[in-house]
């Protein structure tokens, strides 16, 4: 409908037929590109395949797992007054070595090969760093710091970066997602509705966040240089289920501060429970690194 002279006028058909038509052709567009990427996905695993007719690749991973180690191993040997001296020295120069390795020309680090900059990525692997020794004026730690504020600093960090420094009290713990130990408390299938990795990580994490306090680090450590100044730290607020989970989070913090104790208590136990039966007879909790760190910092 169009409005000419204070008069409503239906609009005219090749307006229509014309928007039509071009939903179509954009249709049609997207449906010859799913068709030829389909094309050369499928030739593409043609050429990699085994003449034995089977395939093989390498499982690999971004520089977050060697930061996390460097986390864990913060965890479970607390600095001491003369400083932080932890154990695995050989591992440590090792895992500093892959991420200095891996270090891109803009300063930061990705999570996929030839990918760009990460801002949890890079704001991990500036952390380790850091604890190692390494001094923030260093022009390797300068081009990361600022790479960090480039990609919108620990403010645009995902939850999991967020949590992990939470443990720390390098990040805010009002501001991190709350994960309850009571969801394995909720009947039904829940826990299962999630994902295989999701549910291993989960479980874990939410009795560190239950029992397991905040951790020391090195006296006078933080992470500050990595807030963008200004800008308020807050739960994410992309769309409406974002902001559902936001106020189910509150709910959560609200029960952590006043819930009933004996629930809380069951909620652990079944959660260590369901952690143990699914952690023996096997190489590591899901067979992924978070759930692995998250079950050793929870034991």
């Amino acid at each position: 409908m169009r409005e000419e002279f204070g008069i409503v006028q239906p609009a005219p058909a090749t307006d229509a037929a014309s928007i039509l038509a071009a939903a179509r052709a954009e249709a049609e567009e997207l449906s010859q590109r799913v068709t030829r990427a389909a094309h050369f996905s499928a030739q593409a695993l043609a050429t990699l395949q085994y003449p034995q007719g089977y395939w093989q690749g390498k499982l690999t991973a971004d520089t977050t797992l060697e930061s996390d180690y460097v986390l864990l191993l913060l965890w479970l040997y607390p600095p001491r007054s003369d400083g932080w001296n932890p154990p695995l020295q050989d591992r440590i120069r090792k895992a500093l070595g892959t991420i200095l390795d891996r270090q891109l020309a803009d300063g930061g680090w990705n999570i996929y090969a030839n990918g760009p900059s990460d801002v949890n990525a890079t704001a991990r692997a500036y952390t380790a760093l850091k604890l190692c020794g390494y001094h923030p004026s260093e022009p390797l730690m300068r081009r990361a710091r600022e790479r960090v504020l480039a990609l919108g600093g620990l403010q645009a960090a995902n939850s999991y970066t967020k949590m992990n420094f939470s443990l720390f009290g390098l990040y805010p713990r009002q501001f991190t997602p709350s994960v309850p130990p009571e969801l394995v408390l909720i009947p039904g299938n829940l826990l299962y509705e999630m994902s295989s990795w999701t549910r291993a990580i989960v479980v874990p994490l939410s009795i560190v966040q239950a029992i397991g306090g905040e951790r020391p680090v090195p006296a006078g450590f933080n992470v500050e240089e990595l807030y963008v100044p200004g800008q308020a730290l807050r739960l994410p607020k992309k769309d409406r289920i974002s902001a559902v989970f936001n106020q189910a989070d509150r709910v959560v913090k609200l029960w952590e501060r006043r819930g009933v104790k004996d629930i809380r208590a069951k909620a652990i136990r079944e959660a260590e429970k369901w952690m143990l039966d699914h952690t023996r007879y096997s190489d590591g909790l899901g067979a992924i690194y978070p759930s692995m760190m998250y079950a050793v910092m929870a034991m």
